[in-house]
Parts: C-alpha cells; sequence; structure tokens
C-alpha cells in the first residue's frame, strides 16, 4: 500500500467514526483531481462543482463500510464516475431547453477554464487556441473514449487503475484509448504542424 493510500486509509476510518475533519482532509486533497475529472465528462463546471459535492456526501455515507481492497483513488474515483452517470441518466431523461442567447448556443462550444499562460501575445493567442481546440476535439469523444482519455491520459492514472475505476479489462481500456488517440489525432490533425 503506497503512502497516500495508507493516509486515505487513515482518514476513512476516522470518518467512519464521525470525524469531519477527516473528510475535511480528504476533501482537500481529493476535490481538485474529482473535479477535474467530473468536469471533462459533463462539460459544466457548476455541475461538476455539485457532482464534487455528491462524490464526498457518498465518501461520508460509505466510510463505515470501507474495505482497502484497492487504491483509494480508484475506489474514489468509481464514485464520482457513478455520481456522473447517474446525474446524465436524470439528464437524459428530461430535456433541458436552450436558451438561445448564451454563449454556448452561439459559440457552439462550452468555454473552458484557460491556465495561466505566459510568453508574447501571439503565443498565448496560439496556445490559448490551440487549447480550446484540444478541449473540443476532447468533448466530441463518445463517453466510453472519453472517460478513459479523461482518466488515463488527463489525470495520468496507469491502465491497471482506469480499468479498476470503469470496471472492464486492462485491454478494453488500451484499445479505447488507442481509438480516442486515433480519433483526437484526426480531428486536431489540421491544426498541428
Amino acid at each position: 500500500m503506497d503512502s497516500e493510500t495508507a493516509e486515505a486509509v487513515s482518514l476513512m476510518q476516522r470518518c467512519a467514526q464521525g470525524d469531519e475533519l477527516a473528510l475535511a482532509a480528504l476533501y482537500d486533497r481529493w476535490a481538485g483531481p474529482v473535479l477535474s475529472f467530473v468536469e471533462r465528462m459533463c462539460r459544466d463546471r457548476a455541475q461538476a462543482e455539485d457532482m464534487v459535492q455528491e462524490t464526498f456526501v457518498r465518501v461520508w455515507r460509505a466510510a463505515p463500510r470501507y474495505e482497502p481492497t484497492a487504491k483509494f483513488s480508484t475506489w474514489l474515483f468509481q464514485i464520482a464516475r457513478n455520481a456522473w452517470l447517474n446525474e446524465r441518466e436524470k439528464q437524459l431523461r428530461r430535456p433541458m431547453p436552450m436558451d438561445l442567447d448564451s454563449p454556448e448556443a452561439t459559440s457552439g462550444s462550452v468555454p473552458s477554464p484557460a491556465a495561466p499562460l505566459s510568453g508574447s501575445p501571439d503565443r498565448l493567442a496560439l496556445d490559448r487556441e490551440l487549447g480550446e481546440r484540444i478541449e473540443a476535439a476532447v468533448q466530441k469523444l463518445p463517453d466510453k473514449l472519453r472517460e478513459v482519455w479523461v482518466l488515463g491520459a488527463a489525470q495520468g492514472l496507469p491502465y491497471q487503475d482506469v480499468a479498476a475505476i470503469l470496471e472492464i479489462p486492462v485491454g478494453t481500456v488500451k484499445s479505447r484509448m488507442f481509438q480516442a488517440v486515433r480519433l483526437l489525432r484526426s480531428d486536431l490533425e489540421p491544426y498541428v504542424a
């Protein structure tokens, strides 16, 4: 068991005893990676923030039953993924009217938070444009490919962890990653020199 998992297990044991400070410590460490994952999956910052809250509510409720049979991050990302799947299912059942004056409707894409950049104005503009094109290409991936890409490439998780989170074989993760990379290359080829 690595030190990060050992610390998380200790914090989960404290959560099981009702220690809210232990939950706060878990939240401080893991809310950022969970937010990054669910935001890339749902494409909506406010909704992603709600899903992070839902994930940690589920962690709190599951604490008395928590068994460290896998890495903590694997267990946590499974909970986050299930929160995303539940929310997606709800949305599929109720059509959402679109505000035709919204930026999303007029631009055709969902804005993503920009990372702080440095360099010449021309370089910054090119970097920003490429980042937007990459994000748009990732968002066009089918859900099954996008979740593998986000967990594996964006979150940097090993294929074994991605397989455990998604509850699929490692070979399927590799196959989906290959397909995602192929689609992204095809989509981005005109923009990359």
